[in-house]
């Protein structure tokens, strides 16, 4: 609803009054007076500033406003997918006369959900081998950017080709694409001023590109740190030190402070507004549109929830502690690959390489299931298994409470530990001992195993055992039903 305009008319002042009398001075009256203009001089300085403060941030929340007002009524609403969400392709790459030419360094998939303000974002490594269906030859996913742009000089069309590839292996397709050169990167973020940056682990690289066909030597130490464009550019695209895994959380990181960044400040003033969208249209190609992108800056400074994931095979299969999410990527040997790095997905074969089902349904699965995410609720797996009944139907009759934690984790649950209930129980129960419900949770849980019963008001003795879970998954004699029926699967 908009408020309509009051019509204000200018009053004239009326001339004070003209006293032809003098009153007499008063010793009382002209006490009052000074002690007046002391109680205002300290109101100046003391008050002045905290006035001047709720002015900055009335005059931020009126740019803000007028920002939100713009992009309701004159935005177009960008295209979503079944389930409502809005998904772009945002590929970074350095630009023709950059040390990597068209080189595609960062590629993300982020999925937006607008009744949950919740974004999810998913990296692919540079170094995955997929099929280039235009010559059917393999190579890394990276260098399909790099080959056709360079020979044709045309964005929009390898932009159509990599956004489907990533539908084949994330099963999330993209309506929308942005491609960036890093130019833009390092200028946004000098526009905004610097980003800040909680830095998780130590970097050093020795063999940075200096972009004049030589290297040089960027450092990084595990603390806060305050970046411009040009720093921020070298931890995103620092390689050799690290794996293609851990640059990808680097990336999503500074796409995160970003963010932060534009919601803080950002899009209410309307100086770093012209800015932004000047270098923009300079160094970002994109099929969405400009009503589009008016459309969604109402949505930026509403974002509550930004999860990140990244496709890895740095994990286990053996050890819950040590497995991550989205762990569905394969090293192969290199002598299958002319002695060269390649990354592929578990499943693959010689005879077919993009074999994606795994891959799909993770990525799938957190873009259209964010309620669980942002329930994050700490999850405890206990073993209640009979050993005997196990033994007599399955061969290998422990590490079960093992296996499904390593599994649930590979889905982005949160694990917390894992250990044998102190009795043995005939069905698979989840008992509820923190203060919420966790629907969504106990609902996404059930797509992985079969629970049979769910108490909400548990034994005290288990409240005070178990004191740091929300939730505890009890594995009872039914599961190993469940195992004769559909053998259990880490993927799947």
């Amino acid at each position: 609803m908009f408020l309509k305009k009051k019509a204000f008319k200018n009053k004239t002042i009326g001339e004070l009054n003209n006293y032809t009398s003098h009153k007499p001075f008063s010793w009382s009256a002209g006490v009052a007076k000074f002690l007046i203009i002391v109680c205002c001089i300290f109101l100046v300085f003391f008050v002045g500033k905290y006035v001047i403060k709720w002015a900055q941030i009335l005059w931020w929340y009126i740019g803000k406003s007028t920002v939100n007002i713009v992009s309701s009524t004159m935005g177009d609403d960008m295209i979503k997918d079944e389930f409502w969400n809005i998904n772009v392709m945002i590929v970074g790459f350095g630009g023709q006369w950059q040390a990597w030419w068209y080189l595609a360094d960062s590629i993300i998939v982020a999925s937006f959900n607008p009744k949950l303000w919740a974004v999810t974002m998913l990296s692919v490594p540079r170094d995955l081998y997929v099929v280039n269906k235009e010559n059917n030859n393999i190579g890394r996913i990276n260098a399909l950017f790099s080959h056709t742009v360079w020979r044709k000089l045309e964005f929009n069309s390898w932009a159509k080709a990599l956004s489907e590839k990533l539908e084949e292996i994330m099963g999330i397709k993209t309506s929308y694409y942005a491609l960036i050169d890093f130019e833009w990167f390092k200028t946004v973020i000098d526009t905004l001023g610097g980003i800040t940056i909680d830095v998780p682990q130590t970097l050093h690289d020795v063999t940075y590109p200096n972009g004049k066909w030589w290297y040089m030597t960027v450092h990084f130490d595990t603390w806060v740190n305050l970046m411009d464009g040009e720093r921020a550019l070298q931890y995103a695209r620092s390689r050799h030190s690290t794996s293609d895994f851990s640059r990808s959380l680097r990336q999503q990181l500074i796409v995160k402070w970003v963010m932060n960044k534009l919601m803080e400040n950002g899009l209410s003033n309307v100086n770093k507004l012209n800015k932004l969208y000047e270098d923009y249209t300079n160094m970002v190609t994109t099929n969405i549109s400009l009503k589009e992108m008016l459309g969604m800056v109402k949505y930026i400074d509403r974002i509550k929830h930004m999860f990140s994931f990244w496709y890895t095979n740095e994990c286990s299969n053996v050890a819950f502690r040590f497995s991550r999410p989205a762990c569905f990527l394969y090293t192969p040997s290199r002598e299958l690959f002319w002695w060269a790095s390649a990354i592929l997905p578990d499943g693959w074969s010689p005879t077919n390489i993009s074999f994606y089902d795994y891959t799909k349904n993770f990525g799938f699965f957190v873009a259209h299931n964010q309620e669980y995410l942002i329930e994050n609720q700490k999850i405890e797996i206990l073993n209640g298994i009979d050993k005997n009944f196990a033994k007599a139907t399955v061969k290998k009759s422990e590490w079960f409470a093992n296996q499904l934690a390593v599994k649930l984790k590979k889905y982005a649950f949160n694990i917390t530990n894992v250990q044998n209930f102190s009795q043995t129980i005939s069905w698979t129960t989840v008992y509820v001992l923190g203060t919420g419900e966790y629907q969504y949770t106990i609902k996404t849980l059930r797509n992985f195993i079969t629970i049979d019963q769910i108490i909400t008001t548990p034994d005290p003795l288990l409240l005070q055992q178990y004191t740091g879970a929300d939730i505890l998954l009890v594995m009872g004699n039914s599961y190993i039903t469940q195992l004769v029926n559909k053998p259990f699967s880490y993927y799947k």
